[in-house]
C-alpha cells in the first residue's frame, strides 16, 4: 500500500466501519486487508511456539497481524500498519515533510465516533 494508505486489519465489521470514517473524516485512507488463515501458518516454528516473522520473504504486514492475533484475548480488534504512512508523500500536501503522524488524526475521529455511540 505505501505511503498512500494504511492497511487495517480487523475482525469485527462495526470496529473496521468506524476505522473507517475516521479516515475518511481525517483524510487519511484506510484500506482493510485479510487476516487469512493461510499467513498464520507461515509463523510456525520447529524451535519456539510461534515465530515473530514469517518464514517467506512475503505478506509480512499480514503475518504481523496474525502474530498479534495469538495474544489478543477480546474479540473484537484492530491492527493498523502505519509503516508505510510514518513518512508524509508528496500526494499529502496538507502535511511537511517527514515524519506525519498518520494516521492518528484517524484514531482520534475513530475514539470521537466511539464515544457517541455509547
Amino acid at each position: 500500500l505505501g505511503g498512500e494508505c494504511v492497511g487495517a486489519y480487523s475482525t469485527c465489521d462495526e470496529l473496521w466501519n468506524i476505522l473507517e470514517k475516521g479516515g475518511y473524516t481525517s483524510g487519511d485512507r484506510l484500506w482493510r486487508m485479510p487476516l487469512f488463515k493461510e499467513y498464520g501458518d507461515l509463523l510456525k516454528s520447529a524451535t519456539a511456539d510461534i515465530n515473530n516473522i514469517s518464514a517467506v520473504p512475503y505478506g509480512g504486514s499480514i503475518t504481523a497481524a496474525k502474530f498479534l492475533q495469538n495474544f489478543i484475548k477480546c474479540k473484537s480488534w484492530a491492527h493498523l500498519d502505519i509503516a508505510g504512512v510514518m513518512d508524509s508523500t508528496d500526494s499529502m500536501s496538507y502535511l511537511p515533510k517527514g515524519m506525519s503522524g498518520r494516521p492518528t488524526r484517524s484514531i482520534i475521529e475513530a475514539l470521537r465516533l466511539l464515544s457517541l455511540e455509547k
